[in-house]
C-alpha cells in the first residue's frame, strides 16, 4: 500500500516582533492551499534568520522531505523558505518528489516591503556566510551523503 503524502506550508519570520507577519503568511498558505483543493495540510513556522540552516522546523521539513513524505511545500515568498539557495533547494526537493510552491514572486524585505536584494544586502550576507564556513561544511556533507 502506497503512503499517501503531505503537503506542508512554511511560513517564517526573523524575530518575534514580526508575529502579524507571520500570521498574514500563515492566513495566505492557508487560503491558497484551500482554493487549490489541497484539503488539510500540515503547518511549520519559525522565528529566525533564513540564513540560519539550523532553523527547528526547516530542519524537520528537510527530513519529511529526504523521506519522500512531503507531495508539495508551500511558502508566501522565496526567502521565507531560505536567504539564499533556493534553486538549489528546489532541486533537491524535486529529486525527492517534492514541489515548491511560491504565492508570490517578490522577495520579502525585513522592513515587510517587496523588493530583490540589493548589493549591499549580498554583500552582508556573503561576509555572514563567510564567517560560517566551516557549517558550510558539514552541510555540503550533509547533502552529499543524502543524495550521494
Amino acid at each position: 500500500m502506497k503512503e499517501e503524502r503531505t503537503v506542508v506550508g512554511y511560513a517564517r519570520v526573523s524575530s518575534t516582533t514580526q508575529k502579524d507577519d507571520l500570521e498574514r503568511q500563515k492566513q495566505l498558505i492557508a487560503d491558497y492551499a484551500k482554493e487549490k483543493g489541497y484539503g488539510e495540510i500540515k503547518m511549520f513556522i519559525d522565528i529566525g534568520s533564513g540564513l540560519n540552516e539550523n532553523r527547528k522546523n526547516f530542519l524537520k521539513l528537510l527530513e519529511m522531505v529526504t523521506k519522500r513524505k512531503v507531495s508539495k511545500v508551500i511558502v508566501a515568498y522565496k526567502d521565507r523558505l531560505t536567504r539564499f539557495g533556493f534553486e538549489t533547494l528546489n532541486r533537491m526537493f524535486q529529486a525527492f518528489g517534492t514541489a515548491i510552491e511560491v504565492i508570490n514572486h517578490e522577495e520579502k524585505t525585513p522592513r515587510g516591503t517587496r523588493r530583490g536584494l540589493d548589493n549591499h544586502s549580498i554583500s552582508l550576507c556573503w561576509k555572514a556566510l563567510w564567517l560560517r564556513s566551516h557549517k558550510y561544511e558539514k552541510v555540503v556533507e550533509g547533502v552529499r551523503k543524502l543524495v550521494g
